[in-house]
């Protein structure tokens, strides 16, 4: 038989009374992911883009979730996909602190002319748009 305390047995309860699982031991509970348009090959460079959250934010979970599926408690992130073609890029997010109205960033566009996009030329735009968000601060 497990004892729990009686706070953290109240807590477990409040959080799942309200659809929430408890947070580990961090005032930082993570941050959710999504991209739109839910297409294969969106899901390729979403996950050029959970990578590049999950570098710059190393104690923390990154979890991909569903577009509508945001928790409230929660950092959320939106990566909107405009155009993806072999020589171009064009994405916005979105993003939302916990208890707020989302938030949209300007549309970024990656071109080249001399060759296919690269994951590495898509991992440098996405760190360089990471930066500039206010969700990576």
């Amino acid at each position: 038989m497990v004892v729990m305390p009686l706070i953290a047995f109240g807590r477990v309860l409040v959080m799942m009374g309200a659809g929430l699982a408890p947070v580990q031991g961090s005032d930082d509970p993570g941050l959710t992911l999504s991209c739109l348009p839910q297409t294969a090959e969106v899901a390729k460079v979403c996950a050029l883009m959970r990578d590049v959250i999950a570098a710059g934010r190393p104690d923390h979970a990154v979890q991909m979730v569903d577009a509508e599926m945001h928790p409230e408690t929660m950092i959320a992130v939106r990566l909107n996909v405009e155009e993806i073609k072999k020589d171009a890029l064009a994405v916005h997010l979105e993003w939302r602190q916990p208890a707020q109205d989302w938030q949209r960033g300007e549309t970024r566009v990656l071109t080249v002319m001399d060759r296919d996009l690269n994951e590495r030329m898509i991992t440098w735009f996405f760190e360089t748009l990471w930066a500039e968000s206010p969700g990576a601060r």
